[in-house]
């Protein structure tokens, strides 16, 4: 018996050895090049190999016929048949629109092909060579639909980013950063407000780390977000290490940095003449000094800017890595400033058995920023540079600092002697488990973190006019957030069928202290300690936080990779509101792919698909208390403190919601040579959270209610062309990206405007960023005009004439606008009305990339059209009232006497018809075509590389905003007021670090 059974067993073994064989292969593209780490899976189950580093691969099969699937990220993937074939070799073919390539939309792995809503990608090879700038820098001009504003030239700044226009008010329009599954911490966390010069959070991350951008734009991809997706979101997914041989890649840039242009101000004889003029004496306005010093010389310089990484990755068939280090130094175009950065990345995924893979991502950054004070306040540095006259010498006899009086620093004191540092550490990492179930299921639990230390020294010595005797503050914060998802995910597909669905829960906290104290009264600048100020003359701090509690679901179903159906939903509960803790958040998008349909088997499309989605989005910045009542620290009774009602609650608060509507269409045609795709969308929020008035007798002012509405709508086209494609010859390719975007306010607490610090007014019907004022029309000749026109108190020959609007308040309850009442015949506050807006109505952008042998050009070029600036700089360079300095071309072209032109009015000491009033004279247009990045390189030939080790070798010249073609009369049209992130002040120019324009080379070695 033993016997029988041994003979069997061996039989059914033979059976089993003849029912297999092995095949073998190479997987290379089209120029031969082999293809390391290839997939080849046989169709129905789990078996499958990778290539090795010559493109190799071996896999059992069975005997009988089967179907081996292909894929490789960027190559569009195969189906090959193996019949009776022990050699099956594979050319996979470069995917120019990415239709087979995988991307991940809110934790959903997606072919782009089955992508229903509107997503757009950036991969590393577009932003490889953006050099000194964060990573929000990155989408400028490159994704439809997109703004992006540097709000000051400062090394390190902030970066305001828009997805479809501002859909909040008050509670912020920053897009979702997701890096690697983290959801980043964003903002502004200096502690002194230096007017413009915020701490970009995300500055901290290495752009030569990233793999790809995706920006999910509508509500449908974005919802999967829930409370945080409102504004969009932007998926940052950092380089992974590939098996086979490791890799080691060098980048080195070295370059200089200086002001694009320069303003013309008057000389020193120029503005003795123009005091004679206004002030009577050419001594008055400076106080009889007799310098000749050009300011802008004196505190701007040309900056360097140098760049080094280094990244390491390889593997073998289990573990695969990629760590990276990099240093920055960016020394900028005024003195003392300047952002120096070291960061390190550590990426690693481990097969630890058949069915269990782990994985981490960790990264460190430590960055240290010197800032100027205050570039939009007169006691900064810039104002002095533009309005002290070139009399004012820089040092007096005595050595000490030259001055104009008023309380203002010398502009080189502020630079020289003033000390301000930002020393920021922070650590992110992302640590996860996937466990495979079956073939088609598995599941992953991820735990990350993003932590934030910050401090912030400033110190203003007694030298400095501002600071009699020393002044030192210290500001510290820690932000620490953690999260945890765990998610169910199924993939499967049969016959005509596909199905991606994930199903997941998550946890988010965060954990924000912050302290501050300033002391004054220092004996001596050597010692800059708060124990050695003679006072502590202020502190404060606070401990707040926040957590979420998330319940999410998204699938993708495709059925014969024709019509293709996704839908999202979320739910978020939050601790920031009361009775309203748990927010909904569905999604649905539907596809249909017609260039797969019979009747366009000849039609020569590559693609040709419908897609329509719609979904809903939250955004929870309202405050971690909005919703609560609170209370402070009162004044003592009887030497007993107490605590007063320090804010009003309301536990009615809940999130504000966006609701979007997204129409697509996707086009490739001539072997996707040529492809574009069109949007339009309809972007509604509502329960915007606004301060709604109630009688004083309640002890406050407001209380805060979701009230408000807003609008946006626009479209959106992306064109990629590739015009030339030559093996040995020139190779071209194109692309070109523009977008519209309408914004209106649709609903304010009982339709009443709300007038905002500087010129800005919301009202119902207007799109946020409105400037409001007085309009001009023209300028006074003779007393016969004046005694003609509208009661206009002040008024003389060569004064500005003011329209006469209207005549009364409006039915807005505030002060009226061109549609409120008839004129009354006379100038005032009664006659501002609406004269421009600060958000562009088209952005946008074009690359064209050439490649001859083994040079390559590139010129990208970035625009904004219809958007209006507020040029406040104007008011004192174009005042001519006072003893401030003053443009050549407003000087020169002052009103002078009947007949002279209308440009420029008088110059008169006090301005008595109030010339400088807030009217459309400072009004310019802000439209720009910028060529933000050209670069030109060169790739030795493999043959002179011979047996060096290297594998590539790369040198380049690139150059950053090089050209800007504007109407504007400043410095630089991309300004955004005050350096608000996400605020409704957009276009106000009030002495802005102007933009540098750089020049820098490069080295890439890869071995």
């Amino acid at each position: 018996m033993k016997r029988k059974i041994l003979l069997s067993l061996l039989w059914i073994s033979s059976l089993t050895l003849l029912g297999q064989r092995t095949i073998t292969g190479t997987i290379t593209d089209t120029d031969n090049e082999p293809l390391i780490g290839a997939n080849i899976l046989i169709q129905g189950t789990g078996n499958g190999t990778i290539s090795d580093l010559d493109g190799n691969y071996t896999l059992d099969i069975p005997f009988n016929d089967v179907i081996l699937e292909i894929s490789y990220v960027g190559y569009i993937a195969q189906e090959i048949e193996v019949d009776t074939r022990s050699v099956v070799d594979i050319v996979m073919q470069f995917d120019v629109v990415g239709l087979e390539e995988t991307i991940v939309i809110g934790y959903l792995p997606t072919r782009r092909k089955d992508v229903t809503g509107s997503v757009a990608s950036i991969q590393s090879d577009d932003i490889e060579d953006v050099t000194g700038l964060g990573v929000q820098t990155a989408l400028q001009g490159r994704v439809s639909g997109v703004m992006v504003t540097r709000n000051s030239g400062n090394p390190g700044s902030t970066i305001d980013v828009r997805i479809r226009g501002s859909s909040s008010i008050g509670s912020g329009n920053e897009p979702l950063f997701v890096v690697d599954g983290v959801p980043m911490i964003s903002g502004d966390f200096s502690q002194e407000d230096l007017g413009g010069q915020g701490i970009n959070a995300l500055s901290d991350l290495n752009p030569n780390d990233i793999e790809s951008i995706e920006v999910l734009k509508d509500a449908s991809s974005a919802s999967i977000y829930g409370s945080r997706g409102a504004n969009g979101v932007v998926l940052i997914t950092t380089k992974k290490g590939k098996a086979g041989k490791t890799q080691v890649n060098f980048n080195a840039t070295y370059g200089w940095q200086e002001r694009s242009n320069k303003i013309d101000l008057l000389t020193a004889d120029q503005y003795k003449a123009a005091s004679l003029e206004i002030l009577g004496d050419a001594d008055a306005g400076d106080g009889g000094q007799f310098g000749n010093t050009d300011w802008q010389d004196v505190v701007f310089q040309t900056g360097t800017l140098q760049e080094y990484s280094v990244n390491i990755s390889g593997g073998d068939e289990r573990t695969r890595f990629y760590t990276g280090l990099s240093y920055i130094d960016d020394v900028g175009i005024i003195k003392n400033t300047s952002y120096e950065r070291y960061s390190a990345r550590l990426n690693i995924d481990h097969i630890a058995s058949d069915r269990l893979t782990l994985g981490a991502n960790f990264n460190f950054n430590h960055s240290k920023n010197k800032r100027i004070p205050n570039d939009n306040n007169i006691f900064g540095v810039l104002p002095p540079v533009m309005i002290w006259p070139a009399t004012v010498p820089v040092f007096n006899d005595d050595g000490s600092f030259g001055s104009l009086g008023f309380g203002l620093n010398n502009p080189l004191s502020s630079v020289t002697l003033y000390d301000n540092q930002v020393r920021t550490n922070r650590v992110t990492g992302n640590f996860f488990a996937k466990f495979e179930i079956s073939p088609v299921l598995y599941f992953k639990a991820a735990v990350g973190i993003d932590a934030i230390f910050l401090r912030e020294d400033i110190y203003e010595p007694s030298g400095l006019a501002s600071s009699s005797a020393g002044s030192a503050r210290l500001g510290q914060v820690e932000d620490f957030r953690w999260i945890t998802d765990y998610t169910l995910n199924f993939q499967k597909r049969w016959d005509d069928h596909s199905l991606v669905a994930v199903a997941g829960a998550g946890f988010q906290e965060d954990q924000i202290k912050n302290s501050f104290a300033q002391a004054d009264g220092f004996p001596t600048d050597d010692f800059r300690g708060l124990t050695a100020g003679a006072i502590i003359s202020n502190t404060n701090g606070g401990f707040t936080g926040d957590r979420i509690n998330s319940y999410f679901g998204n699938f993708n179903y495709s059925y014969r990779d024709k019509y293709i159906l996704t839908g999202t939903f979320r739910a978020d509960g939050s601790s920031r509101f009361i009775n309203n803790q748990w927010g909904y958040f569905p999604g649905v998008s539907v596809a249909w792919r017609v260039s797969s349909e019979p009747f366009l088997s000849n039609a020569n499309l590559d693609e040709l698909k419908l897609r329509l989605g719609w979904g809903q989005t939250g955004n929870n910045g309202v405050g971690n208390f909005a919703a609560r009542q609170l209370y402070g620290g009162g004044a003592n009774y009887l030497n007993t403190p107490g605590i007063v009602p320090d804010q009003i609650g309301n536990p009615d608060l809940t999130w504000e919601t966006t609701t979007q509507f997204n129409i697509g269409l996707d086009v490739a045609l001539l072997d996707s040579r040529l492809s574009a795709n069109i949007e339009y969308y309809i972007k509604d929020t509502k329960d915007l959270l606004l301060n709604r008035p109630i009688p004083t007798t309640s002890g406050f002012l407001s209380i805060p209610e979701n009230i408000g509405e807003i609008q946006n709508r626009g479209f959106e086209l992306n064109l990629t062309a590739i015009p030339l494609s030559r093996a040995e010859g020139l190779n071209w390719q194109f692309n070109f990206n523009i977008g519209y975007q309408k914004n209106e306010i649709q609903k304010l607490v009982n339709g009443q405007a709300i007038d905002v610090r500087l010129r800005t007014r919301l009202a119902e019907g207007q799109p946020i960023g409105s400037f409001f004022g007085y309009v001009t029309d023209g300028i006074f000749q003779n007393q016969s005009e004046i005694d003609a026109h509208a009661t206009q108190p002040g008024a003389a020959p060569g004064d500005y004439r003011f329209k006469d609007v209207s005549g009364g308040p409006g039915p807005d309850g505030f002060l009226g606008t061109s549609d409120d009442l008839a004129p009354d015949g006379r100038i005032d506050d009664n006659d501002r009305t609406y004269i421009g807006n600060g958000f562009p109505d088209w952005t946008g952008g074009m690359n064209n990339l050439l490649r001859f042998k083994n040079w390559e050009l590139s010129a990208f070029f970035q625009f904004s059209l219809g958007n209006e600036i507020y040029n406040w700089n104007r008011v004192f360079a174009d005042g001519m009232d006072f003893v401030w300095n003053l443009r050549q071309e407003a000087w020169l072209g002052r009103w002078q006497q009947e007949g002279d032109n209308e440009d420029f009015p008088r110059a008169v000491f006090g301005d008595p018809n109030d010339n400088t009033r807030t009217s459309d004279r400072f009004v310019e247009d802000g439209s720009y075509l910028r060529l933000k990045t050209a670069t030109l390189s060169y790739a030795l030939p493999e043959q002179w590389l011979g047996n060096s080790g290297i594998r590539k070798l790369r040198i380049y010249i690139t150059g950053q905003n090089l050209i800007t073609i504007t109407d504007y009369s400043w410095f630089d049209p991309e300004i955004s007021a005050f350096g608000e992130s996400g605020g409704v002040r957009p276009g106000y120019d009030l002495w802005s670090y102007p933009q540098p324009r750089s020049v820098v080379f490069g080295l890439n070695v890869s071995f």
